[in-house]
């Protein structure tokens, strides 16, 4: 059956002359030279050549060969990312590789890589959204000191360094300023992602870092609004660098007032409606919209899509919206990576692999040296410092927006492109492996430079030696520390408290808390704080290897301590055992521990055994619940579930104003194996007492069933209606 109008050749010209106009209207908005107007292209819907016949100059797109190349750019990109994944690499490194694979310079497989950069520019766009979205303004407040001093401190001595480095070596200024621009950011996906799946995002090295990473991405507003003036630089005059960067402010404080007050009314009237589907138009109303503002103002449409990100994440419904976009993020994302390692030149690389690999080194390095000192200054200790930066040291997806347009407006050449390139793609692809790495850097670390008590010349940083006996350690002030605090406080117990949270500790110590800044896997701070001393040690801190560390150094410092760990897996618990702890609660076995402790008492087990199986699954340390069979515990488990399918005796205890005082016992709910065993009054119990018996205030009957038939008849005689 031949469709109408198959096989023709339309003329699409007008779109020709839209996208012209469109173009021009860029040029006058965002000044000479800023885009140009796109080339016409025509797209074939069919299996001819074109739409119509291509005139000289313009390019078809043919839509067979896009859905050919998508499929092997899928297909290839999932079988790396397999491979990658059974070797434990990182899937951003997979994507990467496979980009190289494909690109025009590995095998050559994909013949529209136009198509493919389209979908980058969707997939970064979508990338810095979802990393606007878990920007909270709300929270920079609380995070000033991270973001503001070691963030600021982060990117001016890595753009200072790079920019005497390259001076030296007899770049020009305009580019040495750019490239310091591009090694000064880091990857936050990356970071985030590797922190996320450890947990260690609430650790210290994970706050600071996080913290870091925020300075960075707002930090690229400025630097892509400078790249104009880093471009003229010759001519270039103070009063349009200072113009540039006042169009940044406005920039910031429309993002505030939208964020604060537009935005969220907006998002709480749409969410009144109850459709999904006005919430997501309006979300990419309000993405394409910020983007195209963005535009006009000079910055890209992925740097837009940031700004929108940050100006919706104050919504009271921001993890709402991230549900929608975060699985068209991951595979656009996936999308955007494979695109970068399309543009790598692999006979390039080839041939200056040695010194790429050497300048690779040079810049962890330097970007490592440059990001531990800026932790320090906020009087992190070494070890946190060295954690932070190991982390820091590669080179992030921002990079890739600055260094297509430093090579749009010519700040670049292509050898100093590729080279970028290489060394960027390299850094992430080894960025897992070195933050794997980062905990034994630091102690090396430490061997070399002498540990401080907390990095910082404060005095608060080193209490006066505790000579304090028999009291409780207290490590983290987080909800449990705190909580615990309140508890010793209120029974009399002594307690110190130790935490890295230099804010926290500030706000704690002027409500009367006895805390101290400083590290707890530090002996000179355990000394302090009268380890020797001390009857217990508690450990309540969100970095898994600080705990390790402190358990192992606490132990040697008193051999007769009680430490007690809080752990977030029950994967810890053995290795913590063995290094000296007493006992470790992790989190979320004992979530499960409550839940079926509350499931068994609704089902009326008796609560002597329901703490029989507590200590059971605890004495050895949650072995029952991590294996199939538990050694030395299947003959009590089966017992256990022997018993759960056997009867059970439970008390039905006839409270004042129940509808059973004054009633017989013939009126009892009878059946489904139900057995009234005996009826206990006062001081003496009656044993199968006679229909005619009337229940009091105050009686308790004893009754014996099946669990199912005695909770319904529990239930029964607990309705208020009867």
């Amino acid at each position: 059956m031949r469709l109408p109008g198959e096989g023709r050749q339309y003329d699409l010209s007008f779109l020709h002359s839209f996208r012209t106009i469109s173009g021009k209207l860029q040029g006058k908005i965002s000044g000479p030279g800023a885009l140009s107007a796109p080339s016409p292209g025509l797209v074939d819907w069919g299996s001819c050549s074109g739409l119509r016949q291509a005139a000289p100059g313009e390019t078809v797109i043919d839509l067979h060969l896009v859905v050919r190349d998508l499929a092997v750019v899928l297909a290839i990109a999932t079988g790396v990312a397999l491979l990658f994944g059974r070797l434990h690499l990182s899937v951003v490194a997979a994507f990467l590789v496979a980009g190289a694979i494909l690109g025009p310079t590995g095998a050559g497989l994909v013949a529209e890589s136009r198509m493919v950069d389209a979908l980058a520019e969707i997939g970064v766009a979508l990338l810095l959204f979802t990393v606007g979205l878990e920007i909270s303004l709300s929270n920079l407040g609380k995070m000033r000191r991270q973001i503001l001093l070691a963030g600021g401190a982060q990117v001016a001595a890595t753009i200072l360094s790079v920019l005497i480095v390259l001076l030296a070596a007899g770049f020009h200024a305009p580019e040495a300023v750019f490239i310091g621009f591009v090694l000064s950011l880091s990857s936050t996906a990356i970071v985030l992602k590797v922190y996320a799946g450890r947990m260690e995002v609430d650790s210290s090295h994970g706050r600071i870092s996080v913290g870091i990473l925020l300075f960075q991405d707002l930090a690229v507003i400025p630097m892509m609004l400078l790249i104009p003036s880093l471009r003229q630089w010759e001519t270039a005059q103070a009063s349009a660098v200072l113009l540039t960067l006042a169009k940044a402010g406005v920039s910031v404080a429309a993002i505030l007032v939208l964020a604060r007050f537009a935005v969220p009314r907006l998002l709480r009237e749409v969410i009144r409606l109850n459709s999904r589907e006005i919430l997501a138009m309006t979300v990419l109303c309000l993405i394409l919209g910020i983007a195209w503002i963005a535009q006009l103002w000079g910055l890209s449409l992925a740097m837009g899509a940031f700004l929108a990100g940050v100006v919706i994440s104050e919504s009271d419904y921001v993890h709402e919206i991230a549900a929608q976009i975060f699985p068209f993020r991951d595979v656009f994302n996936g999308v955007f990576f494979i695109s970068v390692g399309m543009l790598l030149d692999l006979p390039f690389l080839a041939r200056n692999l040695p010194l790429i690999l050497l300048l690779s080194a040079a810049i962890i390095a330097g970007k490592m040296l440059c990001a531990g000192a800026a932790i320090r200054l906020l009087d992190y200790p070494w070890r946190i410092a060295v954690v932070g930066a190991v982390g820091l040291a590669q080179v992030g997806e921002f990079a890739f927006l600055l260094l297509s347009q430093g090579v749009r407006d010519g700040l670049v050449g292509p050898v100093p492109y590729q080279n970028m390139l290489a060394i960027a793609i390299i850094t992430m692809v080894v960025t897992p492996f070195l933050m794997d790495a980062a905990p034994r850097l630091a102690q090396l670390w430490e061997r070399i430079v002498p540990a401080d008590a907390g990095g910082g010349d404060r005095e608060e940083t080193i209490p006066a030696r505790q000579k304090t006996e028999n009291h409780v350690i207290i490590a983290g002030y987080g909800m449990n520390g705190k909580n615990l605090a309140r508890v010793l406080k209120a029974t009399s117990v002594p307690y110190v408290v130790v935490d890295l949270n230099d804010v926290m500790v500030r706000d704690a110590r002027e409500a009367g808390e006895p805390i101290w800044f400083g590290d707890v896997n530090n002996p000179e701070i355990l000394d302090r704080v009268g380890i020797g001393g001390a009857r217990m040690l508690v450990l309540a801190i969100s970095d898994p290897m600080a705990t390790r560390r402190a358990v192992a150094v606490a132990r040697r410092a008193n051999p007769g301590l009680f430490i007690l760990v809080r752990t977030r897996y029950v994967v810890d618990v053995d290795d913590l055992i063995a290094l000296g702890a007493n006992a470790v609660i992790p989190e979320e076995f004992e979530t499960s521990v409550e839940i079926f402790s509350r499931a068994l008492r609704e089902y009326h087990v008796p609560d002597h055994v329901i703490r029989q199986q507590e200590e059971l699954i605890r004495s050895g340390t949650y072995r029952i619940l991590r294996e199939r069979v538990p050694p030395g515990g299947g003959d009590m488990l089966a017992e256990f579930e022997e018993f759960l399918r056997r009867k059970v005796i439970e008390l039905f205890y006839v409270a004042p104003g129940s509808p059973w005082a004054g009633r017989t016992v013939g009126e009892l709910p009878a059946g489904n194996g139900i057995v009234l065993l005996a009826l206990l009054r006062e001081d003496r119990a009656i044993i199968q007492p006679s229909p005619g018996e009337t229940l009091v205030v105050g009686d308790k009957l004893v009754l014996f069933g099946g669990h199912a038939p005695l909770a319904a008849a529990l239930s029964e005689l607990a309705s208020p209606g009867r």
